[in-house]
């Protein structure tokens, strides 16, 4: 599938949220969304088809925000970051963005590449996420990974093809400081009369008919990009996307609709996970390049 391809196909799917952005947007500064909605962010990456990795979390959080509205208090903006309005939403995996890992504020501003990482840490989030990279291309490509110095001064030698195969998005679009507000945001959409047609419920609709429509999105989103595991965020996250309860654990293992899914929690400083997760993945990676290598 070309590039060109599978940005029509998701452009269609992404315009079923048109009508839910169109509510928020118009009503952002009601008393009841004003402090929680931070906008709408469908993709964190570039759209890739058969992405070695579909990381999954469960919604964006205020970054975009927070920068779109740096110095500016009387023209708060919510940032629009969708496939079919705004080009800048898709061009680069977030977490590659320059200074979003690694940077400092001192008199100005100091941001430095994803790869720099002997520099200061400005966000864990994304450094631990490129950290889990790191470590997954290591067992992915142990060889070459030996035969290549490691620098902080140069992208890796897997950049250019493992590295631009990840792709990144969330199970809800909404943008919000935290989860909390997420669910206040849902719960007041399923309340509202004029969107009240979009849940596929004859009943009264509640959080979760809502939770369900953006559920389908993904899903769909899934099978068009057909990625070769999907690694969800977090155990929320885990839990919607693959319709379970599960509590306590560290390592979530999974399958949906014949996608392999990890998932992992997020709770307290989870960097101590990152081996054992790249381990994981690098094992789902070769199972799968066995079975294409079998199927020929």
């Amino acid at each position: 599938m070309t590039e060109q391809q599978i940005f029509e196909r998701y452009s269609e799917i992404e315009k079923k949220i048109h009508p839910i952005v169109t509510f928020l947007e118009d009503n952002k500064d009601d008393k009841r969304l004003k402090g929680l909605y931070k906008g709408i962010i469908t993709m964190q990456s570039p759209l890739v088809y058969q992405p070695e990795i579909l990381f999954l979390g469960i919604n964006p959080g205020d970054g975009a925000y927070i920068a779109s509205n740096k110095g500016n208090k009387n023209n708060i903006k919510t940032p629009l970051r969708m496939i079919g309005k705004n080009e800048e939403s898709y061009k680069e995996l977030n977490w590659y963005e320059e200074g979003n890992a690694r940077g400092f504020y001192k008199d100005k501003w100091h941001a430095y590449k994803w790869y720099q990482r002997d520099k200061r840490v400005n966000n864990s989030f994304p450094k631990r996420m490129i950290d889990l990279l790191y470590e997954t291309a290591a067992l992915k490509y142990p060889e070459m990974y030996e035969a290549n110095k490691y620098s902080n001064t140069e992208e890796p030698f897997w950049f250019q093809s493992f590295g631009q195969s990840i792709m990144y998005s969330n199970l809800y679009p909404i943008a919000t400081t935290n989860i909390s507000d997420l669910y206040k945001i849902l719960r007041l959409l399923a309340k509202e009369k004029q969107l009240k047609g979009m849940w596929d419920t004859s009943k009264t609709p509640n959080n979760w008919n809502v939770r369900l429509f953006f559920l389908r999105i993904v899903a769909q989103l899934v099978n068009l990009v057909d990625p070769k595991i999907i690694v969800c965020l977090g155990q929320s996250a885990f839990n919607d996307f693959t319709f379970s309860t599960n509590r306590g654990q560290k390592i979530y293992r999974g399958e949906k609709n014949k996608f392999p899914v990890l998932g992992f929690s997020r709770k307290g400083n989870w960097e101590g996970l990152i081996p054992e997760i790249a381990k994981e993945i690098a094992i789902t990676l070769k199972e799968s390049e066995k079975r294409a290598d079998f199927m020929g």
